[in-house]
């Protein structure tokens, strides 16, 4: 999702500031790696979920989770409730095909479940699917610019949702190299809240 509502700005920066530097996103592994020890990437963006102690960590703020749904979708009418929201059809993102996840947690408190129909690898291939169905799906708030520059309709969700701690993480092997801090700094300019 970074890449797809942020990359061609970082790109254009890139150019701009530092014309030899190549920028490549990698995506999300189905399997967890010490992928910032291992070199095989240089900086993690999004939730970051590492333990490691090597890891550096900087939390840049805290994010919240958005529904979306296309245009003209039925759950636009009348007023959002919880119940109105778990009772339509659900897609999940998760790289491992997972169904459920904290948002499932906030409607159990309520006795409320959804119907999952299904799951896709990718954030953005999700809105792709959401543009044709009546599917509901989840973005973070930082994936705005992709969901308007495709039509969607982003809506605040009806429940108490824990709050999403947006950070960057790298190795301590960069934490001088020059080229790497501009990377950081680019990097927060872009993500920041507005």
């Amino acid at each position: 999702m970074i890449a797809a509502a942020y990359g061609p700005a970082l790109f254009a920066r890139a150019a701009a500031e530092a014309p030899g530097v190549r920028i490549r996103f990698l995506g999300e592994s189905h399997v967890d790696a010490p992928v910032l020890r291992e070199g095989t990437a240089d900086l993690e963006v999004g939730v970051i979920d590492t333990v490691a102690p090597e890891v550096r960590v900087e939390r840049l703020y805290d994010d919240r989770m958005l529904g979306v749904v296309r245009p003209g979708h039925p759950l636009l009418r009348g007023e959002l409730t919880p119940e109105r929201f778990a009772a339509a059809d659900h897609i999940t993102v998760s790289r491992k095909g997972r169904l459920h996840g904290p948002l499932d947690a906030a409607l159990t408190e309520l006795g409320l479940e959804r119907r999952v129909v299904g799951s896709v690898g990718t954030y953005p291939s999700s809105l792709f699917v959401l543009l044709r169905t009546d599917l509901v799906g989840l973005v973070t708030s930082w994936a705005r610019p992709l969901t308007d520059t495709l039509g969607l309709v982003a809506f605040d969700i009806p429940l108490d949702l824990p709050p999403l701690p947006l950070g960057i993480a790298w190795h301590p092997r960069h934490d001088a190299d020059p080229a790497h801090a501009w990377l950081r700094g680019c990097v927060r300019d872009l993500l920041k809240v507005t």
